[in-house]
């Protein structure tokens, strides 16, 4: 019995870690590489480990008979809909094999796209629809950790941004091995869960704990403005009015959010203008918006032209989809359209309905009373967004992980605290 104790325990441990380590890892590693040439002697031993991890959990996955907690119905709609994502998937892996065999117009070798859709985005995703529902502050207050870690060590780039050529062009922080969209999307998802634990009615009361929320809250938005992308911020201020809207249906003291909101809006304020006087090109990124002249700054191609030459190439090949990318211009940044440009109209449709459904289950998890797991409805939401804005089928992992997540979640009646 206590053998098996200590071996269950061990699983969820390993579990929680590697949820952890796949979303928010990568941070902590980008950080430490200062030279792009040499980046993967230091990546590939953290993917290594992040594999091993999932085919260890994979392993050892336990399959729970509770016939008499689901419905028939229930079972049925939830095997259905999860069909529907790997439908999507097997489509999608197709499409790679057969592009990289006849498709001479890819823009990257094809050892990237196999390493980024199996060993990085599948084989760990899948692991994510296996959480323990019970363990949801574990997964949590961990992956806060991380996050918060990640960041600290990101801020050094922003002294080093004076001589970036990134941020000297284009006004935008990045690393090495870590461009301003993921950097953006981090600072973010710091800021989310830092204000959702501050906000949350369960929150410590402990003085020095609620400092360092703080902390890693204004660490958050610092980054978030650095970066200066658009997708990010667009997404954060999205899941921040969500939250708001799911403590006031919840009833969380309304003095409580409004002291929160007013030291947030001022630091934000100082971090705003502290990012704007270094030279970032925040204004200018969302004024371009404004005037629809948005473009990608790593090519100089306008989004616009993406979006046509992605339509032009759909309406063309309706049926099984052009291919994986744009000829020359790599993907579409736009994961909608990626989908219908890689599987046509049937893995294109299919691929919407899977995300609509993850995206209105993400935000009844995040209204849901006494909801233990709104944290990771607010983070597939802000993910999925930003794949609206950048990102591709083959090598958004955060936003596959994410999505596993939802699916992999139970009835919402299941997800509140004992």
């Amino acid at each position: 019995m206590n053998l098996k104790i200590s071996v269950s325990s061990f699983y969820l441990k390993v579990k929680i870690l590697l949820f952890s380590i796949a979303l928010f890892g990568y941070g902590i590693i980008a950080s430490s590489i200062k030279d792009a040439s040499t980046s993967r002697l230091t990546t590939i031993p953290y993917r290594a480990i992040v594999i091993s991890l999932s085919i260890l959990v994979l392993l050892f996955i336990k399959k729970k008979t509770n016939a008499s907690n689901n419905t028939k119905t229930n079972k049925q709609k939830k095997v259905s809909l999860s069909l529907l994502v790997f439908i999507f998937i097997i489509f999608y892996t197709f499409r790679i094999i057969y592009d990289l065999g006849y498709n001479d117009l890819l823009v990257k070798e094809s050892s990237e796209y196999l390493l980024n859709w199996f060993g990085i985005c599948l084989i760990p995703g899948i692991t994510f629809l296996f959480l323990d529902l019970k363990s949801s502050k574990k997964y949590l207050y961990l992956s806060w950790m991380f996050l918060t870690l990640a960041s600290i060590l990101a801020l050094p780039l922003i002294a080093q941004g004076q001589v970036s050529k990134t941020f000297t062009e284009q006004g935008r922080l990045g690393g090495e091995a870590f461009n301003p969209i993921s950097l953006g999307h981090q600072g973010g998802s710091l800021l989310l869960i830092s204000l959702y634990v501050l906000l949350n009615r369960e929150s410590s009361k402990n003085r020095i704990t609620k400092i360092l929320y703080i902390f890693s809250l204004v660490t958050g938005l610092i980054l978030l403005f650095f970066a200066a992308s658009k997708g990010p911020i667009i997404a954060i201020i999205v899941c921040v009015c969500l939250l708001l809207v799911s403590l006031q249906r919840q009833g969380v003291n309304i003095f409580k959010i409004s002291g929160i909101i007013v030291i947030v809006a001022i630091f934000a304020n100082i971090a705003f203008s502290f990012s704007i006087d270094s030279g970032s090109g925040l204004l200018e990124r969302f004024s371009s918006l404004l005037n629809g002249d948005d473009f990608d700054d790593s090519r100089f191609v306008q989004r616009p032209e993406l979006y046509q030459k992605a339509s032009e190439l759909i309406t063309e090949y309706p049926i099984f989809g052009y291919g994986l990318e744009i000829p020359n211009l790599g993907y579409p940044h736009n994961l909608i359209l990626e989908a219908f440009l890689a599987t046509g109209l049937l893995g294109g449709s299919l691929f919407v309905i899977i995300y609509i459904y993850a995206a209105i289950k993400a935000i009844g998890i995040i209204m849901a009373k006494n909801s233990s797991w709104s944290w990771l409805g607010l983070l597939y939401i802000q993910y999925s967004i930003g794949t609206m804005f950048s990102g591709s089928l083959y090598g958004s992992y955060t936003f596959w992980y994410l999505l596993f997540a939802i699916f992999g979640l139970k009835k919402l009646d299941k997800l509140v605290n004992n």
